[in-house]
């Protein structure tokens, strides 16, 4: 069984290697990345990228929001929710507001906006595996997945994950390193802490007992005198050096960098691209499922969302992957455009999608909701309401999706089929 029979195995089995083993093989590094940010629990786009305002409802239900439409804020022809004084704190009022602000007015020229997104369901499963692989049937992989094997299959950190929907259906292995503060630990397992210049033993004694180690190792393999017996465990030594080596360039990328959250998430996946060991990686930030206080709590995981994704692009052009990387943003579905009795939304099956980055033309909102937040049927053209036209759906983002990752009638598209047009969203 060769390596990448075994990894297919284990990725079956629902097993779970923290970073997988590789051989070292000489490539080409990869110049194309890919990041999904996952807004777990189902965020309301009504609060974000599709605001629509207190106006009375037509069932008497109360409005979509607590804000007036007057006061939605625009960058260039992308609308964006105000925080509305139900968000009580002053303090963290002004936070959210600074965030929102510069997120957008940043971010807008080169981000696009697909409003009207119908998931086809309210369930968390099923609309997680629906957004990010576009389709609702078991055993479809997530897109990061797909991207990861088209490319560079056998990297170590080909796909790095932190959650959301990341079944690989064993096209790569999923490393699940989560935040730099986490991963600088395991990779100086000599330290008490990530922040402390301590060491548990003498840096002399820490190598002695290293160098000991390969000794046997070696020893071991010298001693063996069945050939595939001995092949297996030169090939283990080669896996142990290698991943010593990765660990390595990605604490030496990550510059004692130890950021928790999204933006340690963030600074992961750009050290994994910048070393040429990583292709794609999920991001998650979670606390969307708001069925109780609403406003108080989804603007405030708003305001971390984007303040994650704003880091992240802040990183990749810092380290000059900007211009080959592709980000996107959504959730499991959307919110109600009303809200309960316990001032909160329930679920809804209406979501956006936000992208921005490589092979994506910004400073656009396609697509389209009517005021009370119901996917309108658009020209699958044009992307303007027609009556005549279609509604777009996950399916349709991942068809454009795959034709920008090049993976389109390939091997992987055939395979994994879905059911959708492809439609020009993206440029």
């Amino acid at each position: 069984m060769d390596r990448r029979q075994f990894m297919r195995m284990v990725a079956a089995s629902g097993m779970t290697l923290g970073l997988p083993m590789t051989a070292n093989i000489a490539h080409a590094a990869p110049n194309r990345f890919w990041v999904s940010v996952h807004a777990s629990g189902g965020w309301d786009p009504t609060s974000l990228c599709d605001p629509k305002g207190d106006a009375p409802r037509s069932d008497g239900r109360g409005p979509v929001n607590n804000f007036a439409a007057a006061d939605i804020k625009t960058a260039g022809s992308i609308a964006y929710a105000p925080v509305p004084a139900t968000v009580t704190n002053a303090t963290e009022k002004a936070e959210i507001e600074l965030m929102y602000d510069t997120f957008f007015q940043t971010q807008a020229g080169r981000l696009l906006v697909i409003n009207g997104v119908d998931t086809g369901t309210n369930s968390h499963s099923t609309g997680t595996r629906t957004t990010w692989s576009g389709s609702a049937d078991l055993g479809m992989p997530a897109f990061a997945a797909l991207a990861a094997a088209a490319s560079a299959p056998n990297e170590p950190m080909s796909f790095l994950t932190n959650g959301g929907y990341d079944y690989t259906d064993g096209l790569v292995a999923a490393a699940r390193v989560s935040g730099s503060g986490q991963f600088s630990a395991l990779a100086n397992p000599n330290h008490p802490s990530t922040n402390s210049t301590n060491r548990y033993l003498p840096d002399a004694t820490f190598e002695a007992l290293a160098a000991t180690k390969r000794q046997r190792l070696e020893s071991l393999i010298g001693s063996e005198q069945l050939p595939q017996r001995k092949k297996t465990m030169s090939d283990l030594s080669g896996v142990r050096s290698s991943g010593r080596n990765n660990l390595d360039a990605i604490a030496q990328k990550l510059n004692g960098r130890t950021t928790s959250g999204l933006k340690g998430q963030a600074e992961m996946a750009v050290a994994a691209f910048a070393t040429g060991l990583g292709v794609s990686a999920n991001m998650v930030s979670g606390g969307f499922d708001t069925h109780g206080n609403h406003d108080t709590s989804h603007y405030r995981n708003m305001r971390t969302l984007l303040d994650g994704v704003h880091h992240l692009w802040t990183r990749l052009e810092e380290e000059g992957l900007a211009d080959r990387t592709t980000v996107l943003i959504s959730s499991d579905f959307g919110r109600t455009p009303y809200y309960n009795s316990g001032n909160g939304k329930d679920h809804w099956n209406v979501t956006s999608v936000m992208a921005m980055g490589a092979g994506i033309r910004g400073g656009r909102t396609i697509g389209a909701t009517d005021p009370e937040f119901r996917a309108l049927r658009v020209n699958p053209e044009t992307f303007l309401p027609d009556s005549n036209g279609i509604v777009l759906t996950p399916a349709h983002v991942h068809r454009a999706l795959r034709r920008l990752a090049g993976i389109e009638s390939a091997d992987l598209d055939r395979r994994y089929p879905i059911s959708a047009d492809t439609l020009n969203l993206f440029s």
